[in-house]
């Protein structure tokens, strides 16, 4: 705060209340304590922005580095170096199956439809890539007909594979679901023509 001539004036001939001078002398204080930990909180700002771009820079750098040890971009990156904006799907994708495949535990669904209306379940699970088990025992067996016939349809857009497990009991498995028989049942091939290649 700043003294203007008449309270200079006033203050040489001890006109001025002395508890209004303390008070200007706290305030003044206050005020270059507060510019004090304003221009400390601007260096803060400016150390923590600095260490923000340090730790994108070394993020950028070591995922370079990785995507070059890979075999991608760059002069120095091998012979199978290709551009950075290249995907390689196969890697990607054996690596995203690799870690589903442990983290994932695969549910099956067993169905056991009234109507041709069941069918429709059986679709929505193969879509969302789950394998069902449709017993067909309790079904009346011209709608198990016309259930088989448009499941049937469905698992092969889908590219999922159907299979004869059981007198009127089937397993549709959608495309990532593999589906394998023992030697034992391989072998029983001849009294089930259902199960042949």
């Amino acid at each position: 705060m700043r003294m203007g001539f008449i309270d200079k004036v006033c203050g040489k001939f001890g006109l001025v209340d002395p508890e209004e001078e303390a008070l200007n002398k706290e305030l003044a204080e206050l005020e270059k304590k507060e510019k004090e930990e304003e221009r400390e909180l601007a260096r803060e700002r400016e150390r923590a922005e600095r260490e923000q771009a340090r730790e994108r820079e070394r993020e950028r750098e070591q995922y370079m580095r990785d995507r070059r040890s890979e075999g991608y971009g760059g002069r120095d990156g091998g012979e199978a170096a290709v551009p950075h904006n290249v995907v390689n799907f196969q890697n990607a994708a054996s690596a995203r199956d690799a870690a589903a495949v442990t983290s994932y535990k695969m549910k099956v669904v067993v169905i056991e439809p009234k109507s041709f209306d069941d069918a429709q379940q059986v679709a929505n699970c193969l879509r969302e890539k789950r394998p069902v088990v449709i017993n067909f025992e309790k079904t009346d067996s011209e709608a198990a007909k016309r259930i088989i016939d448009f499941i049937s349809g469905t698992t092969y857009a889908l590219n999922g594979e159907i299979k004869k497990v059981g007198d009127k009991v089937f397993l549709c498995a959608p495309s990532n679901v593999n589906v394998s028989y023992t030697e034992e049942e391989k072998k029983n091939t001849a009294d089930m023509p259902w199960l042949k290649r």
